[in-house]
């Protein structure tokens, strides 16, 4: 028993051996700073949502798609599974233990003996057995770090999916509260065009216009009637967006605070691109991932090597149970195996580098990924600039087309122009007004993206 446990102490020290490739973060070519940013600065990813946006109503829509929406609990039971995974093959590093109790009473009398059938009569054992892999060469240490990379990477992933969930419901609500005030602004221009509508009839009544000016308005009219009921529409698709983002069929969407009214920062800073190789889930989740594979890789080269194994049981046995935990009861056995591959026709090289391929793959992946969080924090950089420049620049032209449809319609009634200056001013500033909300909605939304391409805050 002494050189037993000898042997096995030997066998123990050796377990440090570990054989194939070390994981180190691929050095990704990363700007200094963002060209759309004014200058660095903190990031607003140090705000929480809630901060940043202080309508009452959007924060109540976003708590209740955290708390029932379903691609996040389908998220965070991957989670556990992967918890799961984690602790099945941390198992595989410790010696398996289990239990076996027999018991057996036969009878064959001379006849029957004689015959050569017969072999030995009553026993009853009670048995502990044991099994356990010595992880020579890192091969389940090295599935137990791929497992432990899986779980942080679909960690990350929860991460990437809670931010997608607020930016959803934020861009939704945002869209949701544009087709509101476009709504609005199309319903006065209906009921104005009605209204012209109505004094061109009369007027042409009594002969003061021609066919055409009525014609012109009815046509006007009917246009921004269809225009309702594409907003409507709209409208209607949106709420049942939000109502699935909060697990629910559809219900009306309480409206809080219109667009024009929300706060939004003048500054949104950006942080440094550094910053987001730490900050992005998504970036996160896809460098694990290649952790994980560098780990598999590892865990192909081990298979090449010898694998070390002990079993044994210890017990006790007897043909009689009132003896069986008598001293001559006692029954043990240890064997040692050591097994490994001699010719297989490469098949154990070829499984190396399929994981390599595959490592390969899941670096280009990372790099990817990396890429493309720069391109979306460009991109919404330069959204939140240009919509601002031409929100104000709507709002310029709405000043200027209401001006000047109030004096076309001067010079219209007091006959120094025809009914077409009037429609061509009036349909100008239908289009401004609704290109104005649309220009601030974009703004609005593009906050939400930058929010969310910078990965945090949430």
């Amino acid at each position: 028993m002494k050189r037993i446990c000898v042997g096995i102490g030997l066998m123990l020290a050796v377990t440090g051996c570990m054989v194939g490739p070390k994981y180190s973060r691929p050095d990704t070519r990363k700007p200094e700073r963002y060209a759309q940013a004014p200058a660095p600065s903190d990031s607003i990813t140090n705000l929480k949502w809630w901060d940043v946006y202080q309508d009452t109503t959007l924060q109540g829509l976003i708590r209740l798609a955290i708390e029932a929406n379903y691609d996040l609990k389908i998220a965070i039971a991957r989670v556990d599974e992967a918890k799961a995974v984690l602790g099945f093959n941390q198992a595989n590093l410790f010696p398996f233990l289990d239990y076996r109790a027999q018991g057996r009473a036969s009878e064959f009398r001379s006849s029957a003996s004689q015959a050569g059938v017969g072999f030995p009569g009553n026993s009853v054992s009670l048995m502990g057995n044991i099994s356990w892999e010595i992880d020579l060469w890192g091969r389940l240490r090295h599935a137990n770090r791929a497992a432990y990379a899986e779980l942080v990477s679909t960690d990350e992933t929860r991460k990437s999916v809670y931010i997608s969930l607020v930016a959803q419901v934020a861009e939704l609500y945002f869209q949701l509260r544009g087709l509101d005030e476009r709504l609005a602004i199309t319903q006065r221009t209906f009921d104005t065009r009605k209204e012209y509508l109505r004094i061109i009839m009369l007027r042409f009544e009594k002969g003061q216009v021609s066919e055409l000016d009525k014609l012109q308005a009815e046509q006007i009219a009917a246009a921004a009637e269809s225009q309702l009921y594409s907003l409507e529409r709209a409208a209607i698709i949106t709420e049942n967006a939000i109502n699935v983002l909060l697990g629910r069929t559809y219900q009306p969407i309480r409206r809080g605070l219109e667009n024009e009214a929300q706060a939004m920062p003048v500054e949104i800073p950006s942080g440094l691109p550094s910053e987001l190789l730490e900050r992005r889930p998504d970036i996160c989740s896809a460098e694990q991932q290649l952790v994980a594979q560098t780990e598999r890789v590892g865990i192909a080269v081990a298979i090449r090597f010898p694998a070390l194994s002990l079993t044994g049981f210890l017990g006790v046995a007897s043909p009689e149970v009132s003896n069986l935990f008598s001293g001559d009861a006692f029954v043990g056995s240890v064997t040692g195996q050591l097994a490994g591959p001699i010719f297989r026709f490469n098949q154990n090289k070829r499984r190396v580098e399929v994981e390599r391929a595959k490592l390969q793959q899941v670096g280009f992946n990372y790099e990817t990924t990396v890429l493309s969080a720069f391109a979306e924090v460009e991109n919404s950089l330069a959204e939140i600039r240009t919509y601002r420049y031409e929100f104000k620049a709507r709002q310029t032209q709405v000043a200027a087309t209401e001006k000047s449809l109030m004096l076309s319609k001067a010079l219209y009634d007091n006959g120094y122009t025809s009914f077409l200056q009037v429609l061509d001013a009036e349909r100008e500033l239908y289009n401004s007004q609704f290109e104005k909300s649309v220009a601030l909605q974009s703004q609005l939304i593009s906050t939400v993206r930058l929010y969310k391409a910078l990965g945090g805050g949430w």
